[in-house]
């Protein structure tokens, strides 16, 4: 009565002593107790016991100084004996993030021999299930995991896709462009060629495709393929009129069609002043094609 601290005697390598003194603390305060949650996250992360130096202030604050091996030690009991085997599996998972830049690993991945990829696998089910815990849904999510990978993968693809159209002002995606995210937009743009080619692709995602200027098959025509009047202002006429039109192939099928009628009419005989308006024409003709394919 009326003390307001003490000590706990318990031997470092007496395990069920050092449990039950950690207990003791993490029930009388929480910093102990999220302390011990940290440690367990790190234990994960490097795969061992932690040495001094690495351990959390609010642990080394509550044993003895004085030996530092037997400190470790009844530390690494209390962890091994109190902490959450999810926060272990949490730190693995952190430990191949650090190393593959991506925290989504595959069902057959493995981090320090433990299977990382079918223990994530089993953390998707739980959540589908609505038995995962708030705070392990929030860890994760924070990890950048993807609890439902086909439906959050499609969404990541998709604003990909409207930021590359938008910034590079075209639709045609190189099979191995990668993103500054690190997203290979190029590989999934041909991955939902494939499924819609097999009718695996929902209406509803093909729409939202076509939203974000999806170009359904590409024809970014090579210079070769135009043919330019041989008059020299001719010419210049016609290269004017591809360069305009290759600035803005990356719009949607509509606008394009608006456009090209905009452009047909502009260059008409009947309508243009200039003596090369019949060149234009067939110029706009033999182009037209290329101009509106895809959707």
């Amino acid at each position: 009565p009326e003390k307001s601290n003490g000590f706990i005697i318990a031997a470092g390598a007496a395990k069920n002593h050092a449990a039950a003194a950690w207990m003791a603390f993490a029930i009388e305060d929480s910093r102990a107790e999220e302390a011990l949650q940290r440690t367990s996250v790190e234990f994960g992360r490097v795969d061992r016991r932690l040495k001094w130096n690495e351990l959390p202030y609010e642990l080394r604050s509550l044993v003895n100084r004085g030996a530092r091996r037997q400190a470790e030690i009844a530390i690494a009991r209390g962890v091994e004996a109190l902490g959450d085997p999810w926060d272990i599996w949490l730190g693995r998972l952190l430990a191949y993030q650090d190393r593959h830049k991506n925290a989504n690993a595959r069902f057959l991945a493995t981090q320090f021999g433990h299977e990382l990829g079918a223990w994530l696998q089993s953390q998707r089910q739980q959540w589908e299930r609505g038995t995962l815990k708030e705070r392990k849904v929030a860890r994760l999510k924070g990890l950048g995991v993807m609890l439902d990978p086909d439906v959050e993968m499609f969404a990541k693809g998709l604003s990909e896709l409207r930021m590359y159209v938008s910034q590079q002002r075209k639709r045609v995606v190189p099979w191995n462009y990668v993103s500054d995210s690190s997203f290979r937009l190029g590989e999934w743009v041909v991955e939902q060629r494939t499924l819609q080619r097999r009718g695996k692709l929902s209406l509803q995602r093909q729409q939202l495709l076509r939203e974000a200027f999806f170009l359904w098959q590409p024809a970014e025509a090579p210079s070769s393929m135009f043919e330019h009047p041989e008059d020299p202002e001719a010419a210049d006429v016609t290269h004017a009129i591809e360069d305009e039109l290759r600035s803005l192939r990356w719009q949607t099928i509509t606008q394009r069609r608006a456009i090209f009628r905009a452009m047909v009419l502009r260059h008409h005989p009947d309508i243009s002043e200039s003596k090369y308006a019949n060149d234009a024409i067939r110029f706009l003709s033999d182009v037209k094609d290329w101009f509106l394919a895809g959707h």
